[in-house]
């Protein structure tokens, strides 16, 4: 007897539940009623500016006393003075990712640690010349986006 009467209230919490995700479904502001107030659309999200260069994240081995204790994860992205020496810039990816590369391994080797946060600062400051040096009228800053450092 127990047992019907913990079916039908399970029936009835799976009705009730399915009724309110339906309600749900069907007040669901649509497009045309995202309009505000005023009956204008929101903003569009504005296109991506040319002018900076988004790097593929970068992984460097932190080594200490001549065995790996971790990895260094960034991200980077380079602004430049304008879109054409972005594109001029991306034609020598190879080299970017290099100079890019060699920094950071560096960076790794003197300064990461995966149990400290990353001196952001100090990174930046070790990355940005290997970067300029391969367009010093056309880089304009070199931006970390993203960084973290763990055990791997």
């Amino acid at each position: 007897m127990p047992r019907s009467a913990s079916s039908r209230r399970a029936r009835r919490l799976a009705a009730l539940l399915t009724a309110s995700v339906a309600t749900m479904a069907t007040t669901a502001p649509t497009q045309a009623e995202t309009k505000n107030a005023e009956g204008k659309k929101a903003d569009p999200i504005p296109p991506p500016d040319p002018s900076f260069l988004v790097m593929e994240p970068i992984d460097a081995p932190i080594v200490d006393s001549g065995r790996i204790d971790g990895v260094l994860h960034l991200s980077l992205a380079v602004k430049m003075k304008s879109a054409e020496n972005a594109t001029e810039l991306a034609k020598r990816m190879p080299e970017l990712r290099a100079a890019s590369l060699a920094a950071a391994i560096e960076f790794a080797r003197l300064h990461a640690s995966p149990y400290a946060p990353v001196n952001v600062a100090r990174l930046s400051a070790m990355m940005a010349p290997p970067i300029k040096q391969l367009d010093k009228e056309g880089v304009e800053k070199v931006l970390i986006v993203q960084v973290s450092a763990n055990e791997g």
